[in-house]
């Protein structure tokens, strides 16, 4: 049984790495609605992709996005896996606080539409695509890196 078990544990570990987007791989369309219940789309016509799945990661794309004003690109969408922040939180304290923000941000309430989204702990993702297919994907670690990574 503990073998069976450990097995199984494996397989899951392994499946769930390899769920993970890589250069070179395609991103599935996904629509999402933002903080003001607009729906958001990642589709072929999406050039950059920001993705958050912690508050310092969202942290880090909303001062940079800030900082932009109104140069932020028509061909980027922001989007936010907030599927870890308890209901009651998200609902009466974030995402009142992400609609007084001047730009959109795709909210994954559940987690399942961003699963395979690249991520590390306390980054934000900047993946640039081409037609949904993954080009290159940075993990920048400040607003001002973002910025200019944004800027190139």
């Amino acid at each position: 049984m503990k073998k069976l078990l450990l097995a199984m544990g494996m397989m899951a570990a392994m499946a769930a790495n390899a769920a993970t987007l890589t250069q070179g791989q395609s991103v599935t369309a996904i629509e999402l609605a933002d903080q003001n219940e607009q729906l958001r789309q990642l589709n072929a016509d999406t050039a950059t992709l920001l993705f958050s799945r912690d508050m310092k990661g969202g942290e880090i794309i909303q001062a940079s996005l800030e900082a932009m004003g109104d140069k932020i690109p028509a061909d980027l969408l922001y989007v936010a896996d907030i599927s870890r922040m308890p209901g009651l939180i998200a609902k009466f304290v974030a995402i009142p606080q992400l609609q007084q923000l001047p730009f959109a941000i795709a909210l994954d309430r559940e987690g399942e539409a961003t699963a395979a989204l690249p991520s590390e702990k306390d980054k934000a993702a900047l993946i640039k695509l081409d037609g949904l297919k993954v080009l290159d994907i940075q993990y920048l670690d400040s607003a001002e890196a973002l910025t200019q990574a944004l800027q190139n």
